[in-house]
């Protein structure tokens, strides 16, 4: 059973709670003021703030947060809707993020990395972006925000405060524009350009400082840059505080280190800047490399004293030996060398050496080597310097001049000696005292090159002249000395007269080659011992017996310096001559494509034996003793064929002559018999003679063709058969004529035998008339469709009205009938042809253009040479007129010359042969659909053809011409 209170008990609890409730009253007022006290602190202060709680809603808000976003706390107090201040959608404000106790991942991808922990308040963060939708519209806010925490440690909300950094962003931004475009500008200077701090950091450099000295912003950015070189930094120090006292240095030359540890010339100007008026930011440092421009001045100063004492040594050789002594001192080296390059053998040899050893010096000149085998053949061959440090390593070093001076190279330097667009040699340089060779040393001999090559070639120009002069002096009194001897032998001893003294030899020789006999005779001699002359000339050689022999087979000079190596040869031709020789000089005489013989000199008088410069000498000769030898024997054969050539021509002429008279009788007594036959045979069946009869006059026909073309082409002559027949006529006239009316009856016979004689055997006169060719040609196509209806091919007329032209009607209608005749007989059926008449240049020009089987290049040549045809003869003898591949008999195209000739007209011809039966042997079928190669009529058009045009020039120009086209089927007309 529980005691119950007492009432005493009861007394004192009552109090104890009424104390206590006292106590709770007074906290209460107590935290509620301190509540108003901070929401006052909170409503006044100027940072915009809002608070929520541990579910989000918003519980304080003050005033700055409403000016800021124009969101009034009632609206928004004991709501959620915080975000809709900030976002246009609903999203988590930072508040949020740590209210949720979001992770750092979580809050990097709502920030996407522009935010950071607070350095004050454990587990705050702070950040800063553009809000775009705020009152006031896009501004730039920096913000807070900081968990709230209650006496336990647990989260019961979130404060965030918001600050307008708008302004200041805008300045930031500006800065940082300004500071990209300078910093454009700079990295575009072609200088190199450092900023410095005022303490000599590096806030700057642009890639042209990079470029040239090796570090980059990023190795420099906040450190010293070292590249002061030792021994200059008490300059340096001086220069700098010249720069802040100053402000400016305009120029100040010294020497900068690189990253790679060179040292470079350079000139500096620095200026002290400022971002306001009152403090000094840093130093601008520009810099200028001028190390190739003081090495280029040195360098200038080396050749200009080098290339003014050239012109002291005139002689190739001496010249040469002060280059090398030059290279030698220049780059200081033990040795100098010029070589030089005999293109002719592809061999190299030194010309020129300056050793510190003068036994070195005199034996290199003697030896001669390989192109191939060398440093200097390589340079040669590749027209670039080199610099070899070490020999053993170089797979084109000789060591075998090394053995055979018994010398050591440890290096070397060659650089090309390139004389137009070649290269003559090299410079070279051996054994650098005191180091390697460096690209200092090989620009220098690089530029020393240049002039060395030049001297060179103005050297040997020099000497070339003279002996040119030498030599040609020579050849003029050669030359002039031609007309003096008419006859060869005396021309051919004077010249060996002259070969003697200029080559200073006891003797000379022109031996001819009897290329029948293969032996060899003299007919030109010069020597001291005229006995030996005057019997030199009696005798001949078999070919093979002499020197000369040889060089007649080679076509190349020969030196023989000593007979005595081979007395067998040389003693059996002494021993006939009965004349001893020492050493001989032979070099071929070339006629256009042979070896007629040789020219000889014998017995070089002193100690010099015969050299290049004497076979060059003697060559030279040689030419003028072939040509004049050729000019003789030619002079002799082209009188020989002058007189036969007459004598043919006037044979020629009397055959045709003789031939055209001779078809004529005969050509009218067969006409007349088979008319006279035809008519008797009238009474008999036609299929019994109809086809011979028509076959025989075919034939007969092209005989009278081929006499009237002849005739044409014969115009000027006369035959004499017409007087006679004539006289003979007159005087037996009335015999005839009772004769005749016995027979058949009286008639005018006789007068029309008179007739027959003058259409046969008299002169015709022919008159020119003015003829409109556009009409002329159409009524001679009209005229000749008759002839080839037989054919399909279409002709196509362009007849245009043009200046009419003056001709005889006769000439014209073979020219023109011949041109169309011959287009179709070139056309397949189904083919086409152009007649084109139109105004050309004030005259009148008449074209022909077949789309045929075109004519193949070779024939093209002899078109228009006579009695040629393109086609094949049993083809014209078993065809008729104008079928396809009739053909010709050759002399058409040569009476349309004739007639240009004569009657002042252009006729021209181009070609193109049908690719698809490009040789002559090659048939078209003759149709167009019959060709395997066309599917078209178009194809075939486009394959090959012919064009034939006649110009008669305006009155007053030029004409005739005939003209065939050098590359056939180019467009010409």
């Amino acid at each position: 059973m529980v005691d119950q209170p007492t009432y005493e008990q009861l007394a004192q609890r009552v109090q104890s709670l009424e104390r206590e409730t006292a106590r709770q009253r007074k906290d209460e007022a107590s935290l509620r003021e301190s509540r108003e006290r901070l929401s006052q602190i909170l409503q006044e202060t100027s940072i915009p703030t809002f608070v929520i709680d541990n579910s989000h809603r918003v519980t304080h808000v003050n005033k700055s947060f409403v000016n800021l976003t124009g969101i009034s706390a009632n609206e928004i107090i004991g709501t959620r809707n915080h975000w809709r201040a900030f976002y246009p959608t609903e999203r988590p404000t930072m508040a949020d993020l740590i209210v949720d106790n979001a992770s750092e991942d979580d809050i990097a991808r709502y920030f996407k990395g522009r935010y950071q922990k607070s350095a004050f308040v454990e587990g705050g963060y702070q950040s800063e972006r553009q809000f775009r939708h705020l009152k006031d519209g896009s501004r730039w806010l920096f913000f807070t925000a900081s968990p709230l925490k209650d006496a336990s440690g647990n989260l019961i909300g979130a404060i965030e405060t918001l600050q307008d950094i708008t302004e200041q962003k805008k300045a930031e931004m500006a800065l940082q524009k300004s500071e990209r475009r300078m910093r454009n500008l700079l990295d575009f200077v072609p200088y190199p350009i450092v900023v410095f701090s005022l303490t000599g950091r590096v806030y700057y450099v642009n890639p042209s400082f990079t470029e040239i000295f090796g570090w980059t912003l990023d190795e420099l950015e906040g450190k010293t840059i070292p590249y002061t070189p030792p021994g200059l930094e008490e300059e340096t120090g001086r220069a700098i505080r010249e720069l802040l006292e100053k402000k400016t240095i305009f120029r100040h030359e010294t020497k900068r280190l690189t990253k790679d540890g060179r040292v470079l010339d350079v000139v500096m100007r620095a200026a002290i800047y400022s971002e306001d008026r009152n403090a000094r930011a840093g130093e601008l440092v520009l810099l200028r490399d001028i190390t190739r421009e003081k090495k280029i001045a040195r360098m200038n100063q080396t050749i200009l004293r080098f290339s003014t004492s050239l012109h002291e040594y005139p002689e190739m050789e001496e010249l040469l030996d002060y280059i090398s002594a030059e290279i030698k001192q220049l780059l200081d080296t033990e040795g100098g060398l010029v070589v030089l390059l005999d293109e002719e053998n592809q061999v190299l040899s030194y010309k020129g050496a300056a050793y510190d050893d003068n036994t070195t010096q005199e034996k290199i000149k003697d030896i001669r080597f390989p192109a191939d085998r060398s440093v200097a053949g390589k340079v040669i061959r590749t027209g670039q310097a080199i610099i070899v440090s070490d020999p053993s390593a170089e797979p084109d070093f000789y060591s075998g001049i090394d053995k055979e001076l018994g010398y050591k190279t440890r290096n070397l330097i060659e650089a090309p000696l390139r004389s137009g667009d070649r290269i003559i040699g090299a410079l070279c340089a051996r054994n650098k005292k005191g180091g390697d060779f460096d690209d200092t040393d090989l620009e220098l001999l690089s530029m020393m090159a240049g002039t060395v090559a030049l001297a060179i070639e103005n050297a040997r120009f020099s000497e070339e002249i003279i002996e040119a002069y030498r030599t040609n002096e020579s050849l003029l009194r050669i030359s002039r000395a031609l007309p003096e001897y008419p006859e060869l032998e005396g021309l051919q001893d004077y010249i060996s007269q002259e070969v003697k003294r200029l080559l200073d030899s006891e003797g000379a020789l022109v031996i001819l080659l009897d290329e029948e006999k293969e032996e060899l005779y003299f007919i030109g001699a010069a020597y001291d011992d005229t006995a030996t002359q005057k019997r030199i000339k009696e005798i001949r050689f078999p070919l093979d017996e002499l020197v000369a022999g040889k060089v007649i087979k080679t076509g190349k000079p020969v030196i023989v310096s000593d007979t005595s190596e081979d007395r067998k040869l040389h003693g059996e031709r002494d021993k006939k001559l009965g004349y001893h020789t020492r050493n001989l000089l032979l070099v071929p005489l070339k006629s256009k494509d042979r070896i007629i013989g040789v020219l000889c000199a014998i017995n070089k008088k002193g100690e010099e034996p015969f050299d290049q410069a004497n076979v060059e000498l003697l060559s030279m000769i040689a030419g003028t003793v072939a040509l004049s030898i050729d000019n003789a024997r030619f002079a002799e054969e082209l009188k020989r064929a002058y007189i036969e050539v007459t004598s043919m021509n006037r044979a020629k002429d009397k055959v045709i002559n003789h031939l055209s008279h001779e078809l004529k009788t005969p050509v009218s007594v067969l006409s007349g018999s088979l008319n006279i036959l035809e008519k008797n045979l009238m009474q008999l069946p036609g299929d019994k003679w109809k086809n011979t009869i028509s076959r025989s006059k075919r034939n007969l026909d092209r005989i009278i063709e081929i006499q009237s073309q002849v005739e044409d082409i014969m115009r000027e002559r006369q035959y004499s058969s017409h007087g006679l027949l004539t006289q003979m006529l007159d005087e037996c006239t009335d015999e005839l004529e009772t004769l005749i009316a016995e027979e058949v009856g009286e008639g005018p016979l006789v007068e029309a035998v008179r007739k027959k004689i003058d259409a046969l055997f008299g002169p015709k006169k022919l008159e020119s008339k003015a003829v409109a060719l556009d009409q002329y040609v159409g009524e001679r196509i009209a005229a000749l469709e008759p002839l080839f209806s037989h054919r399909h091919v279409e002709i196509i007329r362009r007849l245009e009205p043009a200046p009419s032209v003056s001709m005889p009607l006769d000439p014209l209608q073979k020219t023109v009938d011949g041109l169309i005749k011959n287009a179709i007989e070139n056309t397949p059926d189904e083919g086409k042809i152009e007649v084109i008449v139109r105004e050309k240049d004030g005259g009148t020009e008449l074209v022909v253009h077949d789309y045929g089987v075109g004519i193949i290049e070779e024939d093209q040549r002899r078109i228009f040479d006579g009695f040629f045809a393109t086609q094949d003869t049993m083809a014209y003898s078993s065809k008729r007129g104008f079928d396809f591949n009739a053909g010709g008999k050759g002399a058409d195209l040569l009476r349309m010359k004739i007639f240009s000739e004569r009657y002042g007209f252009e006729i021209r011809m181009e070609s193109t042969r049908c690719k698809f039966i490009p040789e002559s042997t090659d048939v078209c079928p003759g149709r167009i659909s019959d060709c395997g190669y066309c599917r078209t009529t178009e194809d075939c058009w486009k394959t090959g053809g012919s064009i034939f045009s006649i110009y008669f020039p305006a009155k007053g120009k030029v004409g005739p011409s005939v003209r065939i086209p050098q590359y056939p089927g180019s467009p010409d007309f």
